[in-house]
């Protein structure tokens, strides 16, 4: 079993304790200029390691000067990127950009619209025939006309370990098998073995596919039909224009990480002259449900510019696509490294500089957040699972026979300290090396670290970077442990109190953009279905009206303390004050649980809380990064892909 002592480190040898003395750094503090180094409370899952490290090892020596690591690089793709063509002229031209805007409006398929090309091919050629001899008379021509063919970049996937393969090599051999070896240090390191294809039956025989398939959009084409629009480069520069009082934040914009990020050189990278043509996006992955009627999870990893204002950053028009993910579960833990690489190998040329014909200059792009609930966060940055310990901080969870819990605050000078960035990389690296799974996950269980592949863009911090997502740690988690949990399990609400707190909830008006009244509060065993815009609703506006007169003295405060941290918090406009006020008001919900409750019902959710006040400092009020947005954009995708997969199979 390891030891959860926040004060040690382990030694390499994974035997010998090392004291280090940590110096405890003020919360709000003024950031170097150039210093870049969940909503579950559940028991950790089968995908998480669990933090207790199994015996044996690989003994075998390894030179240093050449030591093969895992690798999770992409293959080449072999076709040649041009960016569509804005200034087609021929006659006609007008009329298939119509087709294809009608298209996209009523969400038509390929074969109906090949179908109305070629009737208006038929018309336009009995109305005039010279004039309109180069009409395109199929789909395919037109898209070649056009220049709007496919762009993105489609991969095969392995099933068992997500390795990406060139899809034209994988079908033209029969039987094609994954040759990806997790450990090739190992000096009988198997390779995985599974078959990548399978036969499906056509009209004229059988045809080899892949099992699964990774498209990947093209940010390049992406990037460049935003700055297609006439008014996109006045947008991106309305943030020089701002006006706010020094302290208070408004926007992302002023927060520490846009003030301070630095360029290659060490000057800051957002600047008004470059305010254009640097740009800074936040990333959220996450998956969906896209079939209604069984379990099947696809991801998404979504991106937004953040330069853009913030009333229309997060309009789905202006949502970047970096990849789509393929089921039928969830990606497990580090091998969603297999996915990132060629996303993070697009961002390290937007780095360097990309030249984007409608921007007329070279545009640069920077990972500046990222914004998940507790799950896809530890996966996309390299993080242990939360139930064992802080990615921001030293604090780790405290074993309580087989549940773990952050209770203890006396110590809290010891352990509230931000993490070393060069340290993470340091283990992160090491973490390639080890030479079996038994080997990773000691590694992992003493430095809480796994390689992520974002670790390659050179000024990324997972730890500074990563955010809590107020929305899954604020609604989804904690109100709904102290009020379900805490309380109604506990039998301090009963069924009859929930039936009175929906009477009474029934008899208050509020405005109608507040959004839905919580009615089922009563339903089921209490808040049934509650969306976290619903528990949002329900702590700012209902929870203190509806029961109050319920509570004991202990309950009243824990709840009173709460929702005065969510009403600052929810702040458009906030400062340094309202985020001190608020991070004392979540510290004393803390320990007024653990001190009526026992350090047991510390959540991961109790302590992460703790940091929403430093990631304001950083990048403004929770609506610049809460997953509110992304969370619809999620409902949009699952919705369109639900209504397509249900025309599908009409036929």
């Amino acid at each position: 079993m390891i030891s959860f002592d926040s004060n040690y480190d382990y030694d390499s040898d994974f035997s010998v304790f090392v004291p280090q003395k940590r110096r405890r750094q003020d919360r709000f503090r003024e950031p170097e200029v150039n210093r870049y180094d969940d909503e579950s409370n559940n028991p950790i899952g089968e995908d998480e390691d669990s933090g207790i490290p199994p015996e044996g090892d690989d003994d075998m020596v390894l030179s240093e000067d050449e030591i093969p690591v895992e690798q999770f690089l992409a293959p080449d793709n072999e076709s040649e990127f041009v960016y569509p063509d804005k200034n087609v002229n021929f006659t006609g031209s007008w009329i298939l950009i119509w087709i294809f805007k009608y298209q996209a409006r009523f969400r038509l398929s390929d074969v109906a619209i090949d179908s109305l090309i070629k009737f208006f091919q038929q018309v336009l050629m009995d109305a005039d025939q010279m004039r309109f001899k180069d009409f395109p008379s199929s789909l395919h021509t037109a898209s070649s006309l056009l220049q709007i063919g496919k762009q993105s970049k489609t991969y095969a996937v392995c099933p068992s370990c997500n390795t990406l393969y060139n899809v034209t090599e994988v079908v033209a051999e029969e039987g094609f098998k994954c040759t990806h070896v997790e450990f090739p240090m190992k000096s009988k390191g198997k390779s995985c073995g599974m078959e990548l294809t399978m036969q499906v039956p056509l009209t004229s025989g059988n045809k080899r596919r892949p099992k699964l398939l990774f498209p990947l959009p093209n940010l390049k084409i992406q990037i460049n039909s935003l700055y297609q629009r006439p008014e996109f480069k006045q947008q991106l520069r309305k943030w020089t224009n701002r006006q706010i009082d020094n302290g208070m934040l408004a926007d992302i914009y002023d927060g520490e990480i846009w003030k301070n990020f630095p360029d290659t050189s060490g000057v800051p990278y957002f600047t008004p002259e470059t305010a254009d043509s640097h740009l800074g996006i936040m990333i959220n992955l996450d998956w969906f449900q896209p079939f209604d009627t069984s379990v099947y999870s696809c991801g998404a990893i979504y991106g937004v510019v953040c330069n853009l204002p913030r009333e229309i950053r997060f309009k789905k028009e202006n949502i970047l696509t970096l990849g789509l993910l393929p089921g039928p579960n969830e990606v497990k833990l580090h091998k969603i490294n297999h996915y990132l690489s060629p996303i993070v190998d697009e961002l390290l040329e937007f780095w360097n500089g990309v030249e984007i014909p409608a921007a007329g200059k070279n545009v640069r792009l920077a990972l500046i957040c990222c914004s998940n609930d507790i799950p896809a966060a530890r996966k996309l940055c390299g993080h242990i699972s939360a139930s064992v310990s802080c990615h921001r901080c030293y604090k780790r969870a405290n074993s309580n026979g087989n549940k773990l819990n952050f209770g203890g605050f006396d110590d809290m000078d010891d352990w509230f300290v931000e993490r070393d960035l060069e340290e993470h990389r340091r283990n992160a690296e090491d973490w390639r090396l080890c030479k079996s799974e038994e080997e990773r996950k000691r590694h992992v269980s003493s430095t809480l670290v796994r390689w992520s592949e974002l670790l390659r863009l050179p000024y990324f911090n997972p730890i500074r970077h990563l955010i809590v997502d107020p929305m899954h740690c604020l609604f989804l988690g904690i109100a709904q442990t102290i009020i379900k949990k805490l309380w109604i399990d506990g039998n301090k609400i009963t069924k009859h109190d929930l039936e009175k707190m929906e009477k009474r909830a029934k008899t208050i008006k509020i405005p109608t953009d507040l959004g839905q009244i919580p009615n089922k509060i009563a339903t089921g065993e209490g808040f049934s279905g509650f969306t976290a815009d619903q528990w949002k609703t329900f702590i700012l506006i209902y929870a203190i009206p509806l029961m109050w007169d319920l509570l004991a003295g202990p309950d009243r405060q824990i709840l009173g303390n709460f929702v005065r941290a969510c009403s600052l918090l929810v702040c458009r406009i906030i400062n340094y004050n309202v985020l001190n006020e608020a991070h004392e008001c979540l510290l004393k919900v803390a320990k007024l649980i653990e001190e009526n409750y026992g350090p047991e019902r510390i959540t991961p959710n109790l302590h992460l809380c703790l940091h929403i006040a430093d990631c304001c400092w950083d990048y403004g009020p929770l609506y610049s990064f809460w997953c509110f947005s992304f969370e619809r954009m999620n409902g949009i995708l699952g919705r369109l892909l639900c209504r397509l997969f249900n025309y599908l199979s009409l036929y």
